[in-house]
């Protein structure tokens, strides 16, 4: 006795499973420029004042306004935090504030406008970064 197969059934799923992974697999990272790849601008500083752990504007301003040792600027303010704060290095934007997973290369560019190329995991926020170039742009405006 031979169970008849429901080949419909099967199709059905196999497609269905297919839309969801594709689904997932689109809404996990942004699918801008070539293979995932985006450049976003920015300013290169430190999660504790980005996220305002000790800070109300997501800048450098009130550790500087309190003469907070070490922080007299932005890139010194964003290496104290970093190096003796437990902060990391973070991409700064208007609107948004990235994650990077490299937090060897931002530190030569701490405290100034960059242009961060990589690939953005959107649920972690994170920027997995490729390249990071000054924005030499933004310093002539």
């Amino acid at each position: 006795m031979q169970k008849a197969v429901d080949y419909k059934a099967i199709i059905t799923a196999s497609v269905l499973g297919l839309a969801l992974v594709s689904y997932a697999a689109s809404s996990s990272t942004v699918p801008s420029g070539k293979d995932g790849v985006i450049t976003v601008a920015g300013a290169i500083s430190d999660s504790q004042c980005a996220f305002n752990v000790h800070s109300d504007s997501r800048s450098h301003e009130w550790m500087e306004k309190k003469g907070v040792y070490g922080a007299t600027d932005d890139k010194s303010c964003t290496q104290r935090c970093v190096k003796e704060m437990g902060g990391k290095y973070v991409l700064v934007t208007k609107k948004d504030v990235y994650r990077l997973d490299d937090q060897v290369a931002p530190e030569r560019f701490a405290g100034l406008k960059v242009k961060v190329t990589g690939t953005l995991d959107a649920k972690k926020q994170t920027l997995h970064v490729l390249n990071i170039e000054e924005d030499k742009e933004s310093k002539e405006k």
